[in-house]
């Protein structure tokens, strides 16, 4: 299955980044779809945490968990 990560603030849920397909062996089969991973960072993007006083809380659970990958690697090389 394709994966596509898009890093999204946590609060407000624009966009941060947008990351490159990391493609797999069925990419050019009909009817493969690219499965997007949401990453969430920060608090608010600069346009939102200037306006708004008040956190806002969302009810519906986007992310996925989080590889380990950035906190592996962190601890690894020093």
């Amino acid at each position: 299955m394709c994966i596509q990560v898009v890093e999204r603030y946590s609060v407000c849920r624009c966009l941060y980044y947008k990351h490159a397909v990391d493609p797999c062996a069925a990419r050019s089969q009909r009817g493969h779809h690219v499965q997007e991973r949401v990453v969430l960072v920060g608090y608010a993007c600069s346009q939102h945490s200037r306006h708004r006083s008040t956190p806002v809380f969302h009810t519906q659970q986007h992310s996925q968990p989080d590889s380990g990958y950035a906190s592996w690697n962190a601890r690894h090389s020093k």
